[in-house]
């Protein structure tokens, strides 16, 4: 029998990886992910499910639903990507890294139908935390979107409610060069006479959901903007915890719960405006879009410091020709990159910032060291780009 490290080892050789290869390794359609849930069981029949789609806030919104649902005294399954450190965060019960050992089972369990079936990475995580929330006779999953929504593998499950956070452009080798054409394929996670929640932020493309939602017979919900207010939150994650608010009493027929005034008591999710060290400041962020650094510049603008110095590294697929200048001038920017091999190379990155102080560095953590050789106590530091670059920073660092 193969340890963790093996299987693990093993799987990202065998199985191509969107985290590791990008591109390459899209599978596009459901009929794999059906044959292999068929294998396996159809476990995503025998689970109840909350399904969420959105190019931003999935990850909060969810972290912020496994919370609520769990000091509630429900067990609480979480399927997430992509991962910071370790492939287990993918996979959660409770909060809890799902164990190697159901890992290894799993895979001794599976290997060779699974492999004569050529699963993409993101299918054989799909199967393997559906196949483990029914193990483990969970009560409710929250089950995030890889990428999209219409072709996703998650897009197999039957869920009580379906959940679109934001739309934005991201990803749209896949979805689509328009905002229309990505939340087309967002809408397509909703289901029949499946109520639907949206986002306070989704506005332009409002009609396209409602359309769907007719068709489908889908209860239309969406929180309006003007109505929330909760001072002790920064905007863009009061957004999201009054879309897991409503998701919550949507659903309170069959899943009654208490809900405390705090909401910072229910946020437990890393790499999310993820304040790591005070004196100085150091902020790690995986916003890696334009519309997820919109928010971060946004929330810039509550900090109070000396000097800013950024710490950037993008994946080469991104229009850092669009996102970068977005970021602010006055500030000493370390561009680097992560230690996955879909980074950019930091010299094409720099032509696209504006400010006047702009270092390059071909691994990160010579750019971090430079940073806290460099850094006084009343400065701030901020890392961001690449869910990779903040991952190899927690893990090296902190």
């Amino acid at each position: 029998m193969k340890t963790y490290e093996e299987v693990i080892d093993f799987l990202f050789q065998q199985f191509p990886s969107y985290q590791q290869k990008g591109g390459s390794a899209y599978k596009i359609g459901l009929d794999n992910i059906k044959a292999i849930c068929n294998v396996i069981g159809n476990p995503e029949n025998k689970i109840k499910t909350i399904h969420l789609a959105g190019t931003n806030g999935k990850g909060t919104v969810s972290n912020y639903l496994t919370n609520i649902y769990q000091q509630n005294g429900y067990k609480v399954g979480t399927f997430t990507s992509p991962h910071l450190v370790d492939f287990r965060e993918r996979i959660t019960i409770n909060g809890e890294w799902i164990p190697k050992k159901d890992i290894i089972y799993f895979y001794e369990t599976f290997k060779n139908a699974l492999s004569q079936l050529a699963p993409s990475f993101f299918e054989w995580s799909t199967a393997l935390a559906l196949h483990y929330f029914h193990k483990e006779n969970t009560d409710i999953n929250i089950i995030e979107t890889g990428l999209g929504g219409r072709l996703d593998s998650t897009n197999v499950i039957q869920p009580l409610l379906s959940i679109i956070t934001t739309i934005g452009l991201d990803h749209k080798e896949f979805l689509g060069d328009d905002i229309k054409n990505i939340a087309q394929e967002k809408a397509g996670i909703i289901k029949k006479k499946t109520p639907v929640l949206l986002g306070p932020d989704i506005k332009e493309t409002l009609p396209i959901f409602e359309r769907i939602s007719k068709e489908k017979e889908a209860p239309l919900h969406q929180i309006k903007a003007s109505i929330i207010q909760q001072p002790t939150l920064p905007s863009y994650l009061l957004h999201n915890w009054r879309t897991a608010l409503e998701a919550s009493s949507i659903l309170s027929k069959g899943f009654p719960v208490h809900i405390m005034d705090n909401p910072k008591k229910y946020l437990t999710i890393r790499g999310r405006w993820q304040v790591v060290q005070e004196k100085p400041k150091i902020v790690l962020d995986v916003g890696h879009n334009e519309q997820g650094v919109r928010t971060i510049v946004n929330q810039l603008d509550n900090e109070s410091y000396d000097h800013l110095h950024i710490m950037l590294g993008f994946s080469a697929e991104k229009e850092t020709e669009r996102i970068l200048p977005l970021f602010p001038k006055d500030a000493t920017y370390y561009i680097t990159k992560s230690t996955n091999e879909r980074s950019a190379d930091p010299n094409i990155i720099q032509p696209h910032i504006r400010a006047k102080k702009v270092n390059c560095y071909n691994n990160f953590e010579e750019a971090f060291i430079t940073i806290k050789k460099t850094v006084k106590k009343d400065d701030f530091v901020l890392i961001c780009g690449s869910v990779f670059l903040v991952g190899d920073v927690l893990q090296e660092f902190f």
